[in-house]
């Protein structure tokens, strides 16, 4: 998932109060959904695709290991998102790293996520309960994602607010790269922003339409953080909505 910050969500319950959570988890987990639709899909409690970011401290095998011991404990079905080399790379490239050392880097911090997860989809399928990890690049064959993800690039070439939500949220996600490393923000240009976009292009799809591209009946994705362009995704302002069977929860941790 591409992180960036944002504040706006609704809080969410399932068959608990909304301050209820699961008392055998050494780490517990509140979910606040990002309208009343959510709230509705939520409490199905049929599937949650887990967005993971890389270049991001908060998932470290402990955050990661009691993220999915608590969705699995609140859905059926559980999945991962992660992103792809390819669209994350850009993101480095864009704050100002060469392209090889920006590969390099991702395809390591990719390869830490994925040694993260191993042990957890191996004790999970032992309960028979498989968790798949999908990758943009495993879309490629994919009709309904790579349709939708048409989609999102000929709303972003042909709409004005779509356009410029989009580029913000790209300039929020390079901004903070380039914070990370020192850097000050407002020397970010335009061909930077547009650099990073694919990033947040390959994500929308799984955002307003996970049902459709991995055959299910309703899903949740989950992240710690609301989408800066989601308001308007939920709400219809842009040529792209989120679909009815889609919904989306922000997820905080409880110490």
């Amino acid at each position: 998932m591409l992180s960036v910050k944002i504040d706006n969500s609704i809080n969410i319950t399932k068959m608990m109060s909304s301050s209820q959570m699961i008392g055998n988890h050494k780490k517990n987990f509140e979910i606040k959904g990002e309208t009343s639709r959510c709230d509705e899909i939520i409490s199905l409690r049929e599937h949650s695709l887990i967005g993971i970011s890389p270049f991001n401290s908060r998932f470290s095998r402990e955050y990661v290991n009691a993220l999915v011991d608590w969705a699995a404990a609140h859905f059926d079905a559980i999945d991962v998102l992660l992103p792809c080399e390819e669209e994350a790379a850009r993101l480095l490239v864009a704050a100002g790293s060469p392209l090889s050392k920006a590969h390099k880097k991702t395809r390591r911090e990719i390869e830490r996520h994925l040694n993260i997860l191993e042990p957890i989809i191996e004790r999970y399928r032992t309960l028979n309960r498989p968790i798949r990890v999908f990758q943009f690049s495993d879309m490629k064959d994919n009709q309904a994602y790579q349709k939708k993800r048409a989609r999102v690039e000929a709303a972003f070439e042909t709409n004005q607010s779509f356009r410029e939500a989009c580029l913000e949220m790209s300039r929020q996600a390079v901004g903070g790269r380039v914070k990370g490393t020192g850097g000050s923000a407002c020397a970010i240009d335009e061909e930077q922003v547009h650099l990073a976009l694919p990033y947040i292009f390959a994500e929308i799809p799984f955002y307003v339409n996970t049902p459709a591209l991995l055959s299910l009946k309703h899903s949740v994705l989950i992240y710690h953080r609301p989408w800066p362009i989601g308001t308007g995704l939920f709400a219809g302002r842009y040529p792209l909505r989120v679909h009815p069977s889609q919904g989306y929860g922000v997820v905080t941790q409880q110490v």
